[in-house]
């Protein structure tokens, strides 16, 4: 607050009380709203609430409200699932068409121009869909390729630009094009409490285990030992975040 600013009024103590309070954060990072600031939050709230309304009405399979910015897009939203305090960023996509439906918790995220895609709508069969549990995001500029199924647990925190890729293609045979021979499915699973750096790709048939962290830039081909942390191309195990851990191979 600058020396000369009008102390806040009680409607402004209040608001702050209430936003940090929902928001889970210290009062006093809000203490120097003043009309203005409270005047385009709500704008903004507002509207992204509206739209959050009109998508609920069409998913029909959303629990409480949901904010949505205007270029979110959700294709087939009858397939899409999601609880409480459900927030769509500008520009991401979900196709939701597939087997296992798109399925997200309470309190999440998808953020801005990531796409989540289990199947191409208009060639092949229908994909297996993704889980995604409570308090947990999908960051900005990321692709989430669940035509395998890919699970994420609670708590896991997702970096911008991560590839989540559930299938990968044929290419044994070399008197056919790599493209006519098909791919192979397989799963994705994210336990819970992980930090997915920035830049990472994980590869079908892995499974990274509870309270690990992948390092920025990472490939990761194996699967994670719990409480680990792990990075490089192909990734591999740094260190235990527990003494007793047992470091294994990732």
């Amino acid at each position: 607050m600058t020396p000369d600013a009008p102390p806040p009024g009680p409607l402004s103590r209040w608001l702050q009380h209430r936003l940090a309070r929902a928001k889970g954060v210290d009062p006093a990072t809000l203490r120097d709203w003043r009309l203005p600031e409270w005047c385009g939050f709500f704008l903004v709230a507002g509207t992204r609430l509206l739209r959050g309304a009109w998508l609920k009405l069409r998913a029909r399979h959303i629990n409480g409200w949901m904010l949505c910015d205007a270029r979110a897009r959700v294709l087939f939203p009858r397939h899409l699932r999601a609880g409480r305090q459900f927030s769509l960023e500008d520009g991401c996509l979900i196709i939701a068409l597939s087997k296992r439906g798109v399925t997200f918790g309470d309190r999440c995220t998808v953020g801005r121009s990531a796409t989540i895609a289990p199947s191409n709508p208009l060639l092949g069969e229908p994909g297996e869909g993704l889980r995604v549990g409570d308090h947990s995001n999908i960051g900005p500029y990321a692709y989430i390729g669940c035509s395998g199924f890919i699970s994420i647990g609670n708590h896991v925190m997702m970096g911008p630009r991560v590839n989540l890729l559930a299938e990968q293609h044929n290419f044994e045979r070399t008197d056919a094009l790599m493209k006519e021979q098909g791919v192979t499915r397989s799963f994705i699973t994210i336990e819970d409490d992980c930090w997915i750096g920035a830049n990472t790709t994980i590869l079908a048939g892995v499974t990274v285990g509870r309270g690990s962290i992948i390092a920025a830039g990472a490939v990761v081909t194996r699967d994670v030992p719990p409480f680990t942390v792990v990075g490089g191309v192909p990734a591999k195990v740094i260190r235990a975040r527990r003494p007793d851990e047992p470091k294994g191979e990732p």
